[in-house]
């Protein structure tokens, strides 16, 4: 399986733990994979016209993340 390596920050290793425990994954790898998935999804939809948005319980938008 291939490995990938990047030298990141102290404040990036911190927000990257704790995303970790937050999730409750078992893996920084699978922090990143799941990251990677969510921003495929995003430039996919985006690629369409489409818009990712974060709504409230009653799916009304709260805001719309805009991809660059």
């Amino acid at each position: 399986m291939p490995r990938v390596s990047f030298d990141v920050n102290e404040q990036f290793q911190e927000d990257f733990e704790k995303l970790v425990e937050l999730t409750n994954s078992t893996s920084k790898a699978e922090v990143f994979r799941r990251a990677i998935a969510l921003l495929k999804i995003a430039t996919e939809a985006h690629a369409k016209g489409e818009k990712l948005m974060i709504a409230d319980e009653n799916r009304k938008p709260i805001t719309e993340i805009v991809l660059p």
